[in-house]
C-alpha cells in the first residue's frame, strides 16, 4: 500500500514595506511607530502592530533558508513564485554602503564581528542589520573559497542566486578582504565604498592571473615584468631621456606649459612610483598598502603639479602609447613588455583618477614628488 503525505498551504503575502524595516533590523513596536503615519485610511495602532507582527513571523521563519538561497529556491514550505523568491534573496543579501566601508579589509573573524557596535554607532545602523550584513559576506567567502571551475563573480551568482551587479560588488569585497588591502589610513578617509570597489574591480581585471580560481591572485608574473621594467627603463639613461621627450612631445598640444614643464622635471620619479607600485602586487606584506601608495606617491603628487583628471588620463595614454616607440629599447624587450606595461598603467591610470580628491591641506603639504 502507497503512502502519500498531503501539505497545504496558504499564499504568502510579502510587504516591501514591512520587510524594509526588517532588514533594517527595527523591531515590531518601532516598525509600528514608523508605518503608521503612511497607513490611509487610518488604523488602530493594534491593527496594524497585529499585522506586522504576522510579517515579521513570516521572515523570521524564511531567515534560516535564505542563508541557503539555492535551498530556499527550491523548497516549497513557503507559496511563492520565483520571481518573488528571487526578489527575497536579492534583498536579503543587498547591504548598506557605510557599513560595508566599515568592514571592507577586515578580516572577517569572531573579533571584527565583535567590533560592529562601532559600526553601529558610526553609521547609525542598527546592530542588528550590521550583523546580519557581515555575517552575510562571511558566508559567501566560506562558501566560495574552496570552489573550482568558475570565477569568483560566477561562483557567487551560482551559489547565492545573485544577481550579476550584486555578485560584482561581493566579488570585489572579497578580493579586498582576502588580499587584506588597507582601507584605513587618515590619507583614506575621504574615500567611500563606491571607491575602494571599483579599484577592486580594476584590480582583479588587470593585475590577476588569468585562472578560474574563485579567489584571484595577484599575478606574480606581471610583478616581475615589472621589475624587469624598472630596471631596463630607469638604469638606462638613453631610455629614459628618449621615453621622457617623447611622452613631452605627446602632451605638448593638450598640457597647459607650466604643468608640462614640472612633469618634465619630475618624469623619472613619478615612473619609479608607478613601477614600485606594480612591484608591490605579489609581495603579501607590502601589497596591504596600495591604496595608501597610489595615494601617496601620485594622486597627491599630481595634485601637487595642479594636473587635473583630463592631464592625468592624458599623461598615462601617453606613456602606453610611446612605450612601443622607444627605438632606445630594443624591439624584443618591447614586445615582451608591451602587454605587461599596458596591464601596470592600465590599472594605475584608473586606480588613481577614481582615487583623485583633495587631501586636508596639512596632508597635502607633507607629500611631493621625491618622497
Amino acid at each position: 500500500m502507497s503512502e502519500w503525505m498531503v501539505t497545504t498551504s496558504s499564499a504568502v503575502v510579502l510587504d516591501e514595506s514591512i520587510l524594509q524595516l526588517w532588514l533594517l533590523g527595527h523591531n515590531v513596536d518601532q516598525a509600528t511607530i514608523l508605518r503608521m503615519p503612511a497607513i490611509q485610511p487610518p488604523v488602530p495602532s493594534r491593527v496594524l502592530k497585529s499585522y506586522i507582527t504576522s510579517q515579521y513571523r513570516t521572515y523570521e521563519m524564511m531567515h534560516h533558508y535564505l542563508h541557503h538561497p539555492r535551498h530556499f529556491a527550491g523548497q516549497f514550505m513557503f507559496p511563492l513564485s520565483q520571481s518573488a523568491k528571487q526578489h527575497l534573496i536579492e534583498r536579503y543579501y543587498s547591504f548598506d554602503e557605510a557599513v560595508i566601508r566599515e568592514i571592507l579589509g577586515k578580516k572577517l573573524s569572531s573579533r571584527t564581528r565583535k567590533d560592529l557596535d562601532e559600526v553601529h554607532e558610526k553609521t547609525g545602523i542598527k546592530l542588528t542589520s550590521c550583523r546580519r550584513q557581515f555575517d552575510n559576506l562571511k558566508r559567501v567567502m566560506k562558501k566560495v573559497e574552496d570552489a573550482e571551475g568558475r570565477t569568483l563573480i560566477q561562483d557567487i551568482e551560482h551559489q547565492f542566486l545573485l544577481p550579476h551587479h550584486l555578485a560584482r560588488q561581493y566579488a570585489h569585497i572579497l578580493f579586498i578582504a582576502d588580499n587584506k588591502l588597507d582601507t584605513y589610513r587618515k590619507r583614506l578617509s575621504c574615500y567611500q565604498f563606491a571607491d575602494f570597489e571599483y579599484c577592486g574591480a580594476v584590480f582583479m581585471q588587470y593585475w590577476t592571473a588569468s585562472t578560474m580560481d574563485t579567489l584571484p591572485e595577484f599575478d606574480p608574473h606581471l610583478a616581475q615584468d615589472v621589475r624587469d621594467l624598472k630596471s631596463l627603463i630607469l638604469n638606462d639613461r638613453a631610455v629614459l631621456d628618449e621615453f621622457r621627450n617623447r611622452v613631452s612631445n605627446n602632451l605638448a598640444q593638450s598640457a597647459h606649459p607650466p604643468v608640462l614643464e614640472r612633469i618634465q622635471s619630475n618624469f623619472k620619479v613619478v615612473l619609479r612610483n608607478m613601477l614600485t607600485v606594480g612591484c608591490m602586487i605579489n609581495q603579501q606584506k607590502e601589497v596591504r598598502n596600495i591604496f595608501v601608495e597610489i595615494t601617496d606617491k601620485l594622486v597627491d603628487a599630481f595634485l601637487q603639479v595642479g594636473w587635473s583628471p583630463v592631464d592625468m588620463e592624458l599623461f598615462y595614454n601617453g606613456l602606453m602609447t610611446e612605450f612601443h616607440n622607444i627605438t632606445s629599447l630594443t624591439s624584443r624587450y618591447r614586445e615582451r613588455y608591451g602587454t605587461s606595461w599596458i596591464r601596470l598603467v592600465t590599472g594605475i591610470k584608473l586606480a588613481s583618477i577614481r582615487l583623485y580628491r583633495q587631501p586636508t591641506t596639512q596632508s597635502l603639504l607633507t607629500r611631493s614628488f621625491t618622497r
